[in-house]
């Protein structure tokens, strides 16, 4: 049961530790720590539903040398999972509209992908993209109106925004380059997103009205050094995101939106540091430090003091995720 998680801030993560992909929560200290999936596929932990009754796994399964995927609503409070919607050979993204009743998440039945959205009893799918090119990463603002994606459509990839229930999509970002990754700040007034534009990965900030993108970080350009999966703050102050550099361990910087500096959260000389995700109340950051079989779940306050392994077992154990407390109604 997770009933627990009402009680104590607490995280998702996947674990191989059994021989197969399974998720699993612990609490924020460590404590806890319990598997969630016995499915026998390869599973992975998605977020919580905004009213805290259900997580959210992505269930793998392989049938003749062919993939296939669907969600799964676990029940925090304990009991049988219940299957969400079709089956198909891809399923990223997912994520629910702020009241709950809806699902959108990228997907795909063939070699296109498209964005729909899926009441959450299963009942309706309707696909808010069509067309041949590629939708992905679909990325919903918190007021609920504005749907952000990335979409090829126009040969390159690039950032776009429709009504969550479909319809014209107005295309935000103009480069000849490729955009990804969207994220609305808290404000609902900016995105945040990786761009290739200036001749090497690195993050952008630009309101999603129009405007011109500014690059978050001081980071020069040069092209061995990338920014990458990046993740704002509950108050939208500061995105925390991955630096890496060829011949240099991965580390994990953190920059103040409002001035630009840039520090250090967290560095390793021996193993690189990756999938920072800050906490629902912005004072601590999860992070995987280390590959493979070494891999471990880890927390370090915001400021970069106070680091310190959650999980134990052998690994690896990856992509942390942030359970909020489940709501009194």
């Amino acid at each position: 049961m997770l009933a627990w998680l009402a009680a104590a801030a607490a995280l998702s993560f996947i674990s191989e530790r059994d021989g197969n992909r399974e998720v699993y929560v612990i609490a924020a200290d460590g404590s806890g720590e319990r598997r969630i999936t016995r499915s026998g596929d390869a599973d992975y932990n998605g977020p919580i539903t905004p009213d805290g009754k259900y997580l959210l796994v992505t269930s793998v399964s392989e049938l003749q040398h062919e993939k296939q995927q669907r969600f799964f609503l676990y029940p925090t409070a304990g009991g049988v999972p219940k299957p969400l919607g079709p089956i198909r050979s891809l399923l990223r993204h997912p994520t629910f509209s702020r009241d709950g009743r809806f699902l959108f998440f990228e997907g795909s039945s063939t070699d296109l992908r498209e964005i729909f959205r899926l009441q959450i009893d299963g009942q309706k799918l309707v696909p808010i993209t069509k067309n041949r090119e590629g939708n992905f990463q679909p990325c919903l603002s918190p007021t609920g109106d504005r749907l952000a994606f990335v979409s090829s459509r126009d040969q390159v990839a690039e950032l776009y925004a429709s009504s969550p229930t479909g319809g014209p999509a107005r295309r935000l970002t103009q480069t000849e380059r490729d955009e990804w990754q969207p994220q609305f700040f808290p404000d609902g007034k900016w995105l945040l997103f990786g761009s290739d534009r200036d001749g090497a990965d690195r993050l952008y900030r630009q309101p999603v009205d129009g405007g011109t993108a500014k690059r978050l970080s001081p980071e020069g350009l040069d092209p061995f050094v990338v920014e990458e999966s990046a993740s704002i703050s509950p108050d939208g102050s500061a995105v925390v995101y991955v630096h890496r550099q060829r011949d240099r361990k991965d580390k994990l910087c953190l920059v103040d939106v409002a001035t630009g500096k840039r520090t250090t959260l967290f560095e390793s000389q021996t193993d690189p540091a990756t999938e920072p995700v800050f906490s629902p109340d912005g004072t601590l950051v999860a992070f995987t430090l280390g590959l493979g079989l070494h891999s471990q779940i880890f927390v370090v306050a915001r400021d970069g003091t106070k680091p310190r392994r959650l999980t134990q077992a052998k690994g690896p154990n990856w992509h942390p995720l942030w359970l909020s407390r489940p709501s009194a109604r």
